[in-house]
């Protein structure tokens, strides 16, 4: 701690003053970053426009939770099995499927389709395969 408070007044010549002088000090820099203007004050906008953004989401988590009711989450597991049991079925019946085909028949998504495809396999009831693409 002595020795940064000792480096802090060496980089602040003789003026004395503390970590508050010294941060005014910095934000009073003239000198030009990439962009024209003060780079201390630019990454301070940078700073404030990320925290800007996290706000919001934290904004939009907090509205969306209120619809996160318990009954509504046991109705979407139902839901979840349900759809569970249709790809479980369709792979029984094929002995093997492709997602993008399951997806279409199911008239889901291929994420969707993918997150039941792991859940399957979670629960033991299935073996998923992988097979890289070939570069064309």
């Amino acid at each position: 701690m002595e020795m940064g408070m000792g480096m802090m007044k060496k980089m602040m010549g003789q003026g004395g003053g503390g970590p508050m002088a010294m941060m005014q000090k910095m934000m009073n820099q003239h000198g030009e970053g990439a962009e024209g203007g003060n780079p201390m004050q630019q990454m301070m906008g940078s700073c404030m426009a990320m925290c800007s953004e996290m706000l919001e989401t934290m904004q939009r988590t907090t509205a969306l939770a209120a619809y996160a009711q318990p009954e509504l989450y046991q109705l979407f597991e139902e839901w979840l099995a349900a759809r569970e049991d249709e790809v479980l079925h369709r792979i029984e019946q094929a002995g093997s499927q492709d997602p993008d085909a399951l997806a279409e028949m199911l008239s889901l998504s291929s994420a969707s389709v993918t997150v039941l495809l792991a859940r399957l396999q979670n629960q033991g009831k299935i073996h998923l395969k992988v097979e890289s693409i070939k570069a064309s």
